[in-house]
């Protein structure tokens, strides 16, 4: 796949002596209740996107590449697991090494589907909002949604995150993830070439 490709570039390029390690890829429940993962992205043609799901949602750590997308091609629809915490991450790398990430930590409840949808805010920006679409004629902002990275911290505690939520705008909106410059392989990490 060319977005694949040109990602797999970009972390090469970023000045790496090696090769990253490809990201593992994540692998649905095949057992036990689930719950639907649809993954869009709205970004400008030559932006690219991938959406993670972490191994240890508390630490946001053990990060593994859910799906990859572009302008032109959206991710294949995942599941999780249902019934407990999941982080998920929207990632977004522009052309030039910028990219941006936005994390949110939920609990699936089984047979319902989610939208994690991101996109470019702006010159400096980027969004995510993980919504319960569940009901197509009702999509909403999931109520259990915690952002996890605000600001310079990249996993605030859960008690924390439930904080920030309070002091969310009624829409639920908290503030934009920034873009970054010099994204390299340590951030990457096999995002390209998925």
């Amino acid at each position: 796949m060319a977005s694949a490709a040109a990602i797999a570039s970009a972390v090469w390029l970023a000045g790496c002596a090696t090769p990253a390690k490809p990201i593992p890829k994540y692998t649905a429940p095949t057992s036990g209740p689930t719950a639907k993962l649809v993954m869009r992205g709205t970004v400008p043609q030559g932006d690219l996107y991938g959406v993670f799901v972490y191994d240890d949602s508390d630490k946001c750590t053990g990060s593994r590449l859910a799906g990859t997308g572009s302008n032109a091609r959206n991710p294949t629809t995942t599941t999780l697991a249902a019934s407990q915490m999941t982080t998920v991450e929207f990632y977004l790398l522009k052309p030039g090494k910028q990219f941006c990430r936005v994390r949110w930590s939920f609990t699936p409840v089984a047979d319902r589907t989610y939208l994690l949808t991101g996109g470019v805010v702006g010159a400096q920006a980027c969004a995510a909002r993980l919504m319960d679409m569940s009901n197509p004629d009702a999509i909403r902002i999931e109520p259990t949604a915690l952002r996890r990275n605000v600001g310079s911290n990249a996993c605030l505690p859960l008690s924390q995150a439930k904080t920030a939520a309070a002091g969310a705008d009624a829409g639920g909106s908290v503030p934009e993830a920034v873009l970054r410059q010099g994204a390299g392989a340590e951030d990457l990490q096999g995002l390209i070439g998925q």
